[in-house]
């Protein structure tokens, strides 16, 4: 009996040491192949324009590696592949090219077959097939800085208090036939950049985003900065790669739950439609401030967004009650100078709510 025992346990013993071996020798196959990358974005191509994704990979251990076979298992890809024996530490790539024959984003997975085992890796390939590149790229990215193409070249934070931080980001596309590297210039104090990917294939989309640090902004109201997209290295700053950056900064909230006396600030309407401009070389409008409240209303700052406009304001302080005329000028001259929106900016003492904008709509 103590015999069985004995063998019972010999061959428990053996049958773990038998599956430990076979577990070491499979991840010691799986390891073999090592890819930087398995799924590459090639970004936008052409109808019919094919497109080639690199895939490098290394052989990470002792054994020599031999990448047998690479499938796509579509006609739609051709593929090419290092062939020679690799050892340890030498390097090889994979060539996944697609035919760009259908329009629309495409998802391709090809299996890659080594000497490390009977299971592929799989790598994949993605991207998007465009019939006309500028057609599409118009309507995503209307804004054009020599062969860059943005979303806005109009960038608005939100609104912030002293203390607060906001970020704001647009896309980028690299239209241009060489790697591209965005870089701005001129950026304020108060705001840091930062693109992702840093750097940008042919057909790819990036997104630059902007952090705002209200700590070192000293202006309530508007803070206006034009910023420049460097278009290659050692490009200058000027009208054709400017964009404008807008932050409103507003005065801290003063807790007024327990005063009885609050100013109400009232707008007779949030749009001013000045009609058409033609030949003219102004256009005027008016809205009217009324106070609602029971305390007396400050209006504490009033810029615009546009300097081609002007405004004027016969009083700052209005008792309950009362009211006045806001008139506002579009002068025609200084339009083209400045692409922002033109709006009015009024902030007030109102604890429920100290900003109000005023649009201005004309025609042209």
């Amino acid at each position: 009996m103590d015999l069985f025992f004995t063998f019972v346990r010999y061959m428990r013993g053996k049958v773990l040491f038998v599956f430990l071996m076979w577990v070491i020798t499979q991840m010691s196959l799986a390891q073999k192949i090592s890819f930087e990358k398995t799924v590459v974005n090639v970004g936008a191509t052409l109808w019919r324009r094919p497109i080639t994704a690199v895939y490098k990979f290394t052989n990470k251990e002792r054994e020599a590696l031999v990448v047998e076979e690479v499938d796509a298992g579509c006609g739609c890809v051709d593929v090419k592949w290092t062939k020679d024996v690799l050892k340890k530490g030498e390097k090889g790539e994979i060539f996944v090219t697609y035919d760009a024959q259908l329009l629309g984003h495409f998802d391709r997975a090809v299996n890659v077959y080594t000497n490390a085992g009977e299971t592929p890796v799989r790598i994949r390939l993605k991207g998007v097939v465009l019939h006309s590149m500028n057609e599409e790229a118009k309507n995503l990215f209307p804004h054009q800085i020599g062969d860059i193409m943005l979303s806005s070249n109009n960038v608005e934070f939100p609104d912030v208090h002293k203390g607060d931080s906001a970020i704001v980001s647009f896309e980028i596309l690299n239209n241009s036939d060489e790697v591209y590297t965005p870089r701005l210039m001129h950026l304020p104090s108060y705001i840091t950049a930062e693109c992702f990917p840093a750097m940008l294939g042919r057909g790819r989309r990036g997104v630059i985003s902007l952090k705002l640090n209200t700590n070192k902004m000293s202006n309530i109201g508007i803070n206006q900065s034009n910023i420049y997209l460097a278009r290659y290295s050692g490009d200058k700053v000027g009208d054709g790669n400017e964009i404008n950056v807008t932050s409103v900064l507003l005065p801290e909230v003063v807790d007024s739950s327990d005063n009885i006396l609050k100013p109400k600030l009232h707008v007779s309407s949030n749009v001013i439609d000045m009609g058409k401009l033609g030949r003219k070389s102004k256009l005027k409008g008016e809205v009217i401030l009324k106070n609602e409240g029971t305390g007396v209303l400050n209006i504490e700052y009033i810029s615009v967004y546009n300097q081609a406009l002007t405004v004027s304001l016969p009083a700052r302080l209005l008792s309950p009650g009362e009211s006045m005329k806001l008139k506002v000028t579009l002068q025609a001259k200084y339009l083209r100078q400045y692409s922002a929106q033109p709006r009015v900016l009024i902030i007030t003492n109102d604890p429920d709510c100290q900003k109000e904008t005023i649009t201005v709509k004309f025609e042209k």
